[in-house]
């Protein structure tokens, strides 16, 4: 199974060693909270890139340069664009989240998207991850935004992607 750092050396790029556990721990005090799993785990197995990639400029933040969209925009509230949320809820209307809990973690230069996951647990858009420059929704939850990097790089990223209906066969059985 072919991992985030598999794709990053396949892009040109390459993805450093360990996050130290002093590292992580003054990363969360900065945030004033927990990492989500995912993003913990990249951390634990690579502390962002050490190498651009050659294929859209793909980078990794370290512990040190992750933050939240507050932060890095100035900006309390981050607003997504509305299409990509009525995708997963025809109900949804205009939203505004919360900037400090909108974790950026990765860019690429080339299209100037800067990645970021939304962490508030409780709150119906927790997990998702959110082009934090143009406000598109790319991918519903972590592992979501992960396989995709991996098949596609980002060229799957920048749109979500509608769920595709269950095809049925003429008998109406689910395939």
């Amino acid at each position: 199974m072919k991992t985030i750092s598999d794709k990053i050396t396949e892009l040109g790029g390459e993805l450093g060693p360990p996050a130290s556990a002093d590292d992580i721990a003054q990363l969360e005090a900065r945030l004033g909270f927990s990492l989500p799993k995912g993003l913990l785990e990249l951390l634990r197995c690579h502390n962002g890139s050490t190498k651009d990639t050659d294929d859209a400029m793909w980078r990794f933040w370290p512990c040190a340069e992750i933050t939240t969209h507050s932060e890095y925009r100035g900006k309390a509230d981050f607003i997504p664009d509305n299409n990509d949320l009525r995708l997963l809820d025809s109900s949804s209307s205009r939203v505004s989240l919360s900037g400090r809990n909108l974790i950026l973690f990765a860019d690429s230069l080339i299209d100037l998207p800067t990645y970021g996951l939304f962490h508030s647990p409780g709150h119906r858009w927790h997990g998702a991850v959110f082009d934090a420059s143009n406000g598109y929704l790319s991918a519903r939850n972590w592992d979501e935004w992960v396989a995709t990097f991996i098949e596609r790089g980002e060229d799957g990223l920048l749109f979500l992607e509608t769920p595709k209906e269950p095809e049925q066969d003429v008998h109406g059985n689910t395939h």
